[in-house]
């Protein structure tokens, strides 16, 4: 009877703490000067939460948050030749470093006051930076007397990374996918949090955004040539619809 009367007692509690007459003080709505933290959040994606962007925000009252996105990403590829049969002459190996920062300031205001669903619009920039250095050893085939002798040539490249060819021994000199760049641009964003539970929330967001990149000068040093091969800088616009494709999962305090 005691544990009937208790479970009653605290689920009376529970409706009245989800009651709009509560909503001042209720838990599970942020309330003024609330701290707010955000991941990037895929509960079907091979990474269920993303550590790479983390978004920050201050309710200065009850309708508008002042946000800061922090973006961070190094990435380390190492190509070791170890593998390799030891009777192999060809030990193709290199190693790749990416580093990416990012911030993005911005402002929201909520249309709906003390609910728990709330919809809002905002203003938002972007301000990125990415640099890359790879080194790869390959080998140039060389004809002396009839026979074939394999030349180690190693490459540093400052600014890109190469293509790596995996059906063959060498890297493809012609593509490079990553390359060193500086970024800003802004995004007009729709969006809507939903509060479920206490400190915790989840929330979508799309919009209309342009972003300007400047892909930098690439120097590529290659061993057995005197003079560098440089790939001039060149800059792209992109204007159009910006959706994040992953929920935002968030807490406050």
């Amino acid at each position: 009877m005691k544990t009937k009367i208790s479970l009653a007692v605290i689920s009376s509690v529970l409706c009245l703490l989800q009651n709009p007459i509560f909503a001042q003080d209720n838990p599970t709505i942020p309330s003024k000067n609330a701290f707010m933290a955000e991941l990037n959040f895929k509960p079907f994606g091979e990474n269920i939460i993303s550590f790479n962007q983390l978004q920050v925000k201050c309710r200065v009252n009850d309708q508008v948050a002042l946000r800061l996105g922090l973006a961070f990403d190094h990435n380390k590829l190492d190509l070791p030749g170890d593998d390799y049969h030891s009777s192999e002459p060809r030990k193709v190996s290199g190693n790749e470093k990416t580093t990416k920062f990012g911030f993005l300031p911005g402002i929201e205001f909520h249309f709906l006051k003390d609910s728990k669903i709330s919809p809002y619009w905002g203003i938002e920039l972007s301000f990125f930076t990415q640099s890359v250095k790879s080194h790869y050893k390959d080998y140039k085939a060389e004809y002396i007397s009839g026979k074939i002798n394999y030349v180690p040539v190693e490459t540093d490249i400052d600014g890109a990374t190469r293509l790596i060819d995996g059906n063959s021994y060498y890297f493809v000199y012609s593509d490079y996918p990553k390359r060193s760049f500086s970024s800003f641009g802004g995004n007009l964003l729709l969006g809507c949090d939903y509060y479920f539970m206490r400190n915790l929330y989840v929330g979508v967001e799309f919009g209309l955004g342009y972003n300007h990149i400047n892909n930098k000068k690439v120097t590529i040093d290659i061993s057995d040539q005197v003079n560098p091969t440089i790939l001039p800088s060149y800059t792209v616009s992109k204007f159009g619809f910006y959706y994040n494709s992953a929920l935002r999962l968030g807490f406050w305090f």
